[in-house]
């Protein structure tokens, strides 16, 4: 690996790292206020209300942003060429899929206040998916600052406001409206920095070459697609099946480990557009990327597990208190599945940047069927604990897939 690549890798991972730090530290100090606050049934429910906006913008994207990113990062002169009809797209997918979330709330069988949230929620969501766009046309010129200040920007509204609102109210609505007014200031600053990637910004509506990105970006979508049901539809199910108690147990657990996934987060950002680069370029540089970042997360990843199950218990009376006790299996449950998540996302993005992404959105489909399977059992019988159980498996699965399509692409190549 040159000199001059492990410089820009360094430099982008020291932002992201950065950001992801100050933004965990003051996201988990938010929702350890929020539980505190409003006990395991309020943090079920603003649980609830962002897992399921998130799950249903399954047609928010279609793939096309990853596409975007992808396609700059081989080719920079392509962004001027590509943007205007992929920021159209973004616009009319966004616009529809907040429709989508209208139609299905009205039947949701949740209080009138809990829809009206989702709504509010779902609103802004448009604004968010629109500046993804904005945010991986960055990444294709492998710049993160920008990304991590407006994140750390956001965090920082969330935690002194959201805090403050909480604090003063106790009361879910107001501190949900707060952090709705982050979430705009964040999507502003990404589109007021990422137009500085392109050299105008138009935006063009035009069906017919819509098409022709679609039939590209597919699999991207599918992926995504596939990916929102399997990080999503655990806390959903949880809450629609068990209610919001059970969701909030298993919403704290699952927070802890969140936070060690950022490590995965900063190596996939950074690399993917060099990897996406170096596969049409430099393969032997490629294979020592690659093989450095499978060892550096294989480490990681199995010390996260060891701490998270041998704390387990100390980390939930500490940020959460006893009131959350019951988070404490369902956290040791989800331990096991930490050097799972961080090599999957390796894998994955491995894959996607290699041109596989057939490959990887097979296995995202059937383990994310097989997720949702094994949630509705497991949860039906052991509430959070099936829910982490469910988790634990299809992650090994993912795993086992995973690393046998990475091995089966490289065999391919002309380097071992």
């Amino acid at each position: 690996m040159t000199e001059s690549l492990k410089l820009k890798l360094l430099k982008n991972a020291g932002w992201l790292f950065s950001a992801e730090v100050i933004s965990k530290l003051l996201a988990y100090g938010v929702i350890v206020i929020l539980s505190r606050t409003l006990g395991p049934e309020g943090l079920g429910q603003y649980s609830f209300i962002f897992y399921y906006v998130g799950l249903l913008g399954i047609f928010s994207d279609l793939g096309v942003s990853y596409y975007l990113m992808r396609e700059v990062a081989r080719d920079r002169s392509k962004a001027d060429k590509l943007l205007p009809d992929v920021l159209g797209l973004k616009i009319v997918l966004a616009l529809v899929n907040f429709v989508v979330i209208v139609v299905l709330t009205l039947f949701l069988p949740k209080p009138r206040w809990i829809k009206a949230l989702i709504l509010l929620v779902g609103a802004e969501a448009v604004l968010t998916w629109v500046s993804y766009v904005f945010v991986n046309l960055m990444y294709a010129h492998e710049v993160t600052k920008y990304e991590a200040i407006a994140r750390t920007v956001e965090r920082l509204w969330a935690f002194f406001v959201g805090g403050a609102v909480l604090y003063l109210y106790r009361s879910l609505s107001p501190f949900i409206l707060a952090l709705l007014i982050g979430y705009i200031i964040r999507e502003l600053l990404r589109m007021k920095w990422g137009v500085r990637y392109v050299k105008n910004i138009n935006i063009w509506f035009n069906p017919q070459i819509w098409l022709s990105i679609l039939k590209k970006s597919y699999p991207f979508w599918l992926i995504g697609l596939f990916t929102l049901i399997y990080y999503r539809t655990d806390m959903v199910m949880l809450s629609l099946m068990r209610g919001d108690y059970e969701t909030g147990i298993y919403r704290a657990a699952y927070t802890l480990i969140e936070v060690s996934l950022f490590v995965p987060s900063i190596v996939v950002s950074t690399t993917m557009p060099s990897i996406a680069r170096l596969w049409e370029q430099d393969m032997k540089t490629l294979s020592a990327l690659f093989k450095r970042s499978l060892q550096m997360l294989t480490v990681v990843g199995v010390f996260g597990l060891s701490g998270y199950f041998v704390f387990a218990r100390l980390g939930i009376i500490i940020v959460f208190g006893e009131d959350f006790l019951a988070s404490v299996p369902v956290l040791r449950i989800l331990s096991f599945a930490i050097p799972f998540m961080f090599l999957n996302s390796l894998f994955g993005s491995f894959l996607n940047a290699t041109g596989k992404e057939l490959i990887f959105t097979k296995i995202t489909g059937v383990t994310a069927l097989l997720n949702v399977l094994l949630n509705y059992i497991l949860i039906l019988n052991y509430g959070a604990e099936g829910a982490a159980i469910a988790t634990l498996c299809t992650q090994g699965l993912a795993l086992i897939l995973s690393a046998l399509s990475v091995k089966n692409t490289f065999k391919q190549t002309t380097f071992k």
